[in-house]
């Protein structure tokens, strides 16, 4: 006698649509969830960032008794206060190899690191475009000075990880004949002292109206700088340094080099190119129209990020908090300021 055939099990069709259908469900669960921990993930090392660059802020306003100058000169094409505070973030190799070059390349440091006339350690003259003999490059970023290299790359076109936002879409570099980004610029304070001069570039607001705490010289014979007891507002009040990343006229589609954030300090234009001061240094006023961007719009001298909601910030105080883009234009304006004597809530 034969025995009986076994029957074989198999999934229907309708088994197999459904079993693709839980997938996919469990997929599209799952990627919003993977994208949250990620950005979590981000948001957290530039947190650490900007922690790091609070302590060397203070590490540099420990051994000069000031903290850096945000830029000098009224070009935008000058050396900033990313450049100046390199040793205290370890790349003293890097510093050194910028500061002894070439007469004709390296970077110009101001007398005690700010805070007073220019003088030249070449030429002895007090006007910086005079420095050297006359060699502007001595005193600018620009590819025409700060031509030494380190390992083969010219040193302003280093990448600095500890300058970089893990969120941020914009490349590394504009090019790669071109500074290193760093997504974290400085706060040269709110408009409230602008009026006798109400714009930013040459000819504007000069370094002893700035109520910020990384100025912007915005002439040849002086510098400016802030030091701690010059924090009336109190230092957990007060912006120090703040995120930077795509605006108006820097995004994936036209990498403006006049406005491309940057750590060694102006990103070029010239005299007439006042949206490069927004590579190293920003304005927090809401209420003059240079409110926290969103990542895509925002004016050039405007504080952004790509996070969702806002941006870090580095207080004076050497601490980071969030502040969302929805934060009151009164309250951000007077984070702004290290000096205008308003009361701030602390629940921003």
């Amino acid at each position: 006698m034969s025995s009986p055939r076994r029957l074989r099990k198999a999934f229907t069709l309708i088994e197999l649509l459904v079993v693709i259908a839980i997938i996919a469900i469990l997929i599209a669960l799952l990627v919003p969830a993977v994208q949250k921990v990620r950005e979590a993930a981000a948001r957290t090392q530039c947190v650490n960032n900007l922690k790091q660059i609070g302590l060397a802020l203070h590490g540099f306003h420990d051994v000069y008794k000031h903290f850096p100058v945000g830029q000098y000169n009224d070009d935008n094409n000058n050396w900033g206060w990313g450049a100046f505070i390199l040793p205290y973030i370890e790349q003293g190799p890097l510093y050194t190899a910028l500061t002894n070059g070439s007469n004709s390349d390296r970077m110009y440091v101001p007398p005690n690191m700010g805070g007073g006339a220019n003088t030249g350690t070449y030429g002895g003259a007090p006007n910086i475009d005079n420095l050297n003999g006359g060699n502007a490059a001595y005193g600018r970023c620009t590819t025409d000075g700060g031509g030494v290299t380190v390992n083969g790359v010219r040193a302003q076109f280093t990448v600095i990880s500890v300058y970089l936002c893990p969120s941020d879409t914009l490349p590394t570099q504009k090019n790669s004949s071109d500074k290193g980004k760093s997504n974290y610029v400085g706060c040269m304070g709110n408009t409230n002292n602008w009026s006798s001069r109400p714009t930013f570039g040459c000819g504007g607001v000069l370094g002893n109206q700035n109520n910020g705490m990384l100025l912007y010289a915005n002439e040849n014979n002086n510098t400016y700088v802030v030091k701690m007891a010059g924090i009336t507002d109190g230092t957990s009040n007060t912006l120090l340094v703040g995120e930077a990343t795509e605006s108006q006229n820097v995004n994936s589609a036209n990498l403006n080099s006049g406005s491309f954030p940057v750590w060694v300090g102006g990103g070029g234009g010239g005299c007439n190119g006042t949206s490069s001061l927004g590579s190293c240094l920003r304005v927090a006023d809401s209420a003059q129209g240079y409110p926290i961007g969103n990542g895509s719009n925002g004016p050039d001298m405007s504080f952004a990020s790509k996070h969702t909601g806002g941006a870090n910030f580095l207080f004076a105080d050497g601490t980071v908090r969030f502040i969302a883009t929805s934060v009151d234009p009164v309250v951000y304006t007077a984070l702004g300021s290290r000096n205008g004597n308003e009361v701030v809530s602390l629940n921003f």
